[in-house]
């Protein structure tokens, strides 16, 4: 079994999900989300998730390596009731690095993210961000990072925090 390559699949998709939530940023951000021109067009979404799917694919050498991949598919919830669904894959790219993409399909639209998580071998990711990198629909000019605040191998919660 790939447990690197899992857990960076893991932290992935666990992250996005956790995007959709409030319009705080970091202190050192040059273009803060609660900008006073920013706060009528930021959305704030909580969601906790619900994995549907975990596949590991070894590329290269046999075992864990660069290359290698995790995809993920998870069902996402808003105060229980479902809110949409996820797909993500994580690329390993260094000993301890992955890099991950995903989408999350949302009443509306879509919001596509973007991160790179170093994490020990073997030790699940959390309390990350992600970038938002872009939306469809209602999310058309989505800016903004998302939060993951818990990960494992069956689900997660995030918040994504997002200038409309």
């Amino acid at each position: 079994m790939l447990s690197i390559s899992k857990w960076g699949v893991v932290a992935a998709t666990t992250v996005p999900l956790a995007i959709l939530a409030n319009s705080a940023s970091a202190s050192n951000d040059p273009y803060p989300l609660d900008r006073s021109a920013d706060r009528a067009r930021t959305k704030v979404i909580s969601v906790t998730t619900t994995g549907t799917g975990t596949t590991m694919v070894d590329n290269g050498a046999p075992g864990p390596g660069i290359g290698d991949q995790v995809v993920i598919t998870a069902n996402l919830f808003r105060k229980g009731v479902s809110y949409g669904d996820e797909g993500a894959v994580c690329t390993r790219v260094a000993a301890q690095t992955t890099h991950c993409t995903g989408t999350f399909r949302l009443p509306g639209g879509q919001v596509t993210w973007q991160h790179l998580q170093t994490t020990a071998v073997g030790k699940p990711p959390s309390d990350f961000d992600v970038a938002v990198t872009g939306g469809t629909g209602t999310y058309a000019t989505a800016r903004g990072y998302g939060h993951v605040a818990r990960t494992s191998e069956s689900g997660g919660s995030f918040t994504l925090h997002l200038v409309l």
